[in-house]
């Protein structure tokens, strides 16, 4: 029996959050009088809910007892008045993610009215193969992660993925440089930093996307220090987390006003 209320449940997806009975006996190979009567019981417990179109999707109780989740819990409560800072410094999207499995699944999310793309609300998975907020977690993963990515063709969320060769020398980068930077000229910048607990074990990544820094330098230096106070209240020591970069050690505050002053970036 648990194991079937637990296929119906996983019908769900960020993707398809709400559902028809046929929808989910097709997905879960449930004959739909089985399918129902699943949904029935788990409507009694808070754990699915009726829209008002008469679709099914995740009802409150799950979200209550998600959010009891020790680690994610925690991580969001010590991260996110450093990622609010961070908005407010940059006006950005700002993205916090953690490594599951061979994945990155985004947990929390702060954007403005005219958010910079691509969206990535809270329950996302990309593979940790993916640029960005997936290498960064990857570049700190245990050996085992990693051989499981590559086993699994490195997909990327739909973009060509890259050799093995050129998978490992960007996560070599990103460990040099304790950071992932993008930029396409004209477009948006995006950087990504690592998130430690102590015993320098990746717990998360955060991430900013701004329109166009007149100082990606500086965004990307304001970033590292950010992961690194969140680092700090995890328990990692200062030693455990990458360097900032030399020439930029004004200090978090600092960081902030500096590209407070810039304009361009908002």
């Amino acid at each position: 029996m648990a194991r079937r209320l637990l296929r119906v449940l996983d019908a769900f997806s960020i993707e398809r959050p709400e559902l028809g009975l046929t929808d989910i006996s097709r997905t879960t190979g449930l004959p739909p009088a089985t399918a129902y009567r699943l949904l029935r019981e788990l409507i009694e417990h808070g754990a699915v809910q009726r829209t008002a179109a008469g679709r099914y999707a995740v009802g409150v109780r799950l979200w209550e007892i998600g959010r009891l989740t020790p680690t994610i819990s925690r991580l969001d409560d010590v991260a996110m008045p450093y990622l609010e800072d961070l908005y407010e410094a940059t006006h950005g999207s700002v993205h916090l993610a953690v490594p599951l499995g061979a994945d990155a699944m985004y947990v929390s999310a702060i954007n403005g009215h005219q958010p910079v793309r691509p969206l990535r609300p809270p329950g996302t998975r990309v593979s940790l193969a993916s640029p960005g907020i997936g290498q960064v977690l990857l570049a700190y993963a245990a050996t085992e992660v990693l051989h499981e990515v590559l086993a699994d063709g490195h997909r990327t969320g739909g973009r060509p993925a890259c050799s093995a060769y050129g998978l490992r020398q960007s996560l070599a980068d990103i460990r040099r440089h304790g950071l992932a930077e993008s930029r396409d000229g004209i477009g948006p910048f995006s950087a990504v930093a690592p998130v430690f607990r102590a015993q320098a074990t990746i717990v998360a990544a955060v991430s900013v996307a701004v329109r166009a820094p007149s100082d990606g330098r500086l965004l990307g230096n304001l970033l590292r220090r950010t992961a690194a106070e969140i680092s700090r209240e995890l328990g990692a020591s200062k030693r455990e987390f990458p360097r900032i970069e030399a020439g930029h050690n004004a200090g978090l505050a600092g960081d902030r006003r500096a590209i407070e002053g810039r304009s361009s970036i908002q």
